[in-house]
């Protein structure tokens, strides 16, 4: 019998990964009710486009993040170098595990020179296009005044919360996700709370938004905190004033440009149209379209845990040349990235329209049909982007092709049917770049990296069950809604 104690639970990446998402996740059952209640279908669209602006912040910091959490994962791991691996095999193999501290206070110089930068380009994207963006939503607001403060105020926490993705990266790549997330999951609670306390006595979007962001600086706070206490200080002895050293910058440029133009055709995309979108849809459809994207961004964040939270470990496996325990780790964090998925899809499936009557909501939901074609895509991206991962962690970015080939088809088929099939163009021209290359592109190269096993080895007990079972659900409900 397997006893599991109260230690292994509070120091698990994936028990506490999932902890702090089902804390934001009572947002859809606490907030989202009243959200929808009290608010104008225009203050709705206007939240849910804040939201998206957040969304594109953490495109912005995507090569980044992915880059230096895994360097420093590698330097905490005792590597002599960040180019430790070749696209299949180990190149340098470390001599103990002790932390390379030398190399690590270089790593987070270059770091936090990089951020400062990026930090001044976010402010004036936000300044510029993002005050564009909001132009018409925020005209098609109860009250515009009050929307262009809250606007103001988004923009300046947002720069905060930014720069702070430094202390984040660093404790990923120490492995500190079971603490970040629990620590991470009180704060959560508390700007639940406390946005639960301003919907019931003082409802507006611009107190929602003042106290959603103080919170967001509150987590800034923390991470900073964290920094200071962990590993024996060890961010203390590595802060140091560095002069940039360009060999190592340049190493670090490479994939975090190639991550970087990644995210800005994955996620960057379907951010964008989401926008762009709100610029030409009625407020009635544009609601009705944002309310679904969020859904189903919620189940993809939360099916993420099983997995995502195990990529600092990918890396270490990697340094190690421990292919067996990378292989076992891999499997299971998919497979229960691929249940929770499709678990959670199913649910809201059945239960949202009965939801939106109960709570009296202005905002209708989707079409079914449209419905199931945003699930398969983003399952579908989901199926790909864990594959891709499994390669990253060789410190070989391919991610600027497969998302950068997958983004033109999207952008091609969506263009091509938008006059046709309005909004249902999106989520066929996602599949369209996903299925007729993201995945399989992605895959090859996991397969590879895996010392080339084969697809059926690997997806049999991994991911072809939960496909089954999506597919039947997703046939059966198409034809009887």
């Amino acid at each position: 019998m397997i006893t599991l104690k109260r230690s292994d639970i509070w120091n698990s990446p994936t028990l506490m990964t999932w902890m702090s998402y089902a804390a934001r996740s009572i947002t859809l059952v606490g907030i989202l009710p009243l959200i929808l209640n009290k608010f104008s279908p225009g203050d709705i669209v206007l939240w849910y486009l804040f939201s998206t602006m957040i969304s594109l912040q953490m495109l912005a910091d995507y090569g980044l993040r992915q880059t230096f959490s895994r360097i420093i994962s590698y330097a905490y791991g005792g590597a002599r170098d960040i180019l430790i691996v070749n696209q299949n095999s180990v190149v340098d193999i470390p001599t103990d595990e002790t932390c390379n501290e030398p190399l690590m206070a270089s790593i987070i110089a270059s770091m936090k020179f990089l951020y400062k930068w990026l930090t001044v380009i976010v402010f004036i994207l936000l300044l510029t296009f993002g005050t564009w963006a909001m132009k018409k939503p925020v005209d098609n607001t109860d009250v515009p005044d009050q929307a262009w403060i809250a606007w103001g105020v988004f923009i300046v926490t947002s720069i905060i919360s930014f720069y702070s993705k430094v202390y984040q990266n660093f404790l990923e790549g120490l492995n500190k996700v079971a603490l970040v997330r629990r620590i991470e999951t009180f704060t959560s609670l508390g700007g639940i709370i406390c946005s639960l306390g301003v919907l019931v006595w003082a409802p507006s979007l611009l107190n929602l938004v003042i106290v959603n962001q103080i919170w967001i600086v509150i987590a800034s706070f923390r991470d900073w905190l964290i920094c200071q206490k962990t590993e024996s200080a060890l961010w203390k002895r590595v802060n140091i004033r560095l002069s940039i050293d360009p060999i190592l910058l340049k190493k670090i440029w490479a994939p975090v440009w190639r991550s970087g133009v990644s995210g800005l055709m994955s996620g960057g995309l379907m951010s964008l149209t989401s926008v762009i979108y709100a610029q030409f849809g009625t407020k009635d459809s544009v609601a009705s379209y944002l309310l679904a994207l969020r859904l189903v961004s919620q189940i993809r964040d939360v099916s993420m845990a099983p997995f995502f939270s195990k990529i600092p470990l990918l890396a270490r496996f990697r340094v190690q040349n421990n292919m067996q325990g990378l292989l076992t780790t891999i499997k299971k964090g998919m497979k229960w990235s691929h249940i929770v998925f499709v678990f959670g899809f199913i649910c809201t499936t059945i239960c949202i329209e009965p939801f939106l009557q109960v709570i009296g909501s202005e905002v209708t939901f989707i079409d079914p049909k449209l419905w199931i074609l945003l699930g398969w895509a983003f399952y579908a991206h989901r199926f790909g982007s864990m594959h891709l991962q499994v390669y990253l962690s060789t410190n070989h970015v391919i991610a600027h092709i497969a998302d950068g080939v997958s983004g033109i088809i999207y952008i091609g088929v969506t263009w091509l049917l938008s006059s046709h099939f309005g909004v249902y163009a999106i989520p066929v021209g996602m599949l369209s770049g996903y299925l007729g290359f993201y995945c399989w592109y992605c895959t090859k190269y996991s397969y590879k990296s895996l010392n080339n096993i084969n697809f059926w080895y690997f997806e049999k007990g991994v991911s072809v069950p939960s496909i089954i079972v999506l597919l039947l659900f997703s046939i059966f409900y198409f034809f009887n809604s």
